[in-house]
């Protein structure tokens, strides 16, 4: 049926889009994470 609630916009092989933007999002901050602190600009303020 074309307006069952279950239907999928993919193939429906893999994960669910939710699934993947998350994935994609926490992706992203890590490569944020390690940028900075590879510029040096990272928790300056926690060593004593």
């Amino acid at each position: 049926m074309a307006g069952s609630p279950d239907r999928h916009d993919d193939d429906g092989e893999g994960a669910p889009r939710w699934v993947k933007v998350s994935a994609a999002i926490a992706i992203a901050l890590v490569v944020v994470f390690v940028i900075v602190h590879l510029a040096g600009g990272g928790m300056t303020g926690h060593t004593p």
